[in-house]
């Protein structure tokens, strides 16, 4: 097939002498941006067959609707946001427990756990704490310590730091130090999102602890939900290379289950 043939199949369909409406441009957009991270606006236009001023307005309009975020000659993926911690946690339930109990499947007696926060690693720490016996937990998030806490065979150390007043977590230096001295048999993070680069997180204090943890521990598990998938945020904690097991409700397709392939990350599918 030729290279024009691919281009004229890529491009949205229009009856012979109709111009194409702004709604199929804008859906042509955004879907091309699933496909590839970025787009030059000069290749948007030469496909479509519209003018680059056309194009121009069509990209402040989808950034307006924070569909797409605007580059110099183009267009890239807008970066996930994370929802406020009571909203996160009402999301995702059933996805969300079925990999918790994966995890607690995992977990051994007498292992040393590192377990960062989120709305995930919460469902997390109360599956450990009906199942689990004799582990000691290392975290940051003052709820997952509470909700281990009622197993008393559960040894919960709290790390030291800023506490975060929306999230419940503490950050900073002394929190980074604080994992830095602890060695551990599984670190066990969450992450905003995720894609063939690694995981990412929309804060970057959050991510630091993240990062730290994967680092200190004999095996790091990332735990994510498909809503995760393919998307991009502030900063990228850990590559694919560093994580050696993520826990999902859905196989990654694309350059998502590429890039975990090639880095050897063992995917495991918890069913909800």
């Amino acid at each position: 097939m030729t290279s024009d043939a691919s281009a004229a199949e890529k491009r949205p369909r229009k009856s012979d002498g109709d111009r194409l409406s702004k709604l199929a441009r804008h859906k042509h957009i955004v879907a091309q941006l699933t496909a590839a991270p970025t787009l030059r606006a000069s290749e948007i236009a030469a496909a479509l067959g519209v003018s680059g001023e056309t194009i121009r307005r069509d990209l402040v309009e989808l950034q307006e609707q924070k569909l797409i975020n605007r580059t110099y000659g183009g267009a890239s993926r807008p970066f996930a946001l994370e929802p406020a911690l009571t909203d996160r946690k009402t999301l995702m339930i059933a996805e969300r427990e079925a990999i918790a109990a994966a995890i607690a499947d995992l977990v051994l007696p007498n292992e040393v756990l590192m377990l960062a926060a989120g709305a995930t690693t919460f469902h997390i720490a109360r599956r450990l704490a009906s199942r689990a016996r004799d582990i000691t937990v290392i975290t940051h998030d003052y709820a997952i310590a509470g909700a281990l806490a009622v197993n008393s065979s559960i040894r919960v150390l709290c790390c030291p730091g800023r506490y975060h007043p929306t999230e419940g977590y503490v950050f900073g230096t002394q929190t980074i130090a604080n994992i830095n001295s602890y060695e551990a048999n599984r670190a066990i993070v969450s992450a905003t999102g995720i894609s063939a680069r690694g995981a990412n997180d929309a804060d970057d204090e959050a991510g630091a602890i993240y990062g730290a943890m994967v680092k200190r521990a004999a095996e790091a598990i990332l735990v994510a939900d498909h809503s995760k998938f393919d998307q991009r945020a502030l900063t990228v904690f850990a590559h694919w290379t560093d994580i050696d097991r993520l826990v999902t409700d859905r196989q990654p397709e694309g350059a998502l289950a590429t890039a975990l392939r090639e880095a050897g990350t063992e995917v495991i599918i918890a069913q909800p």
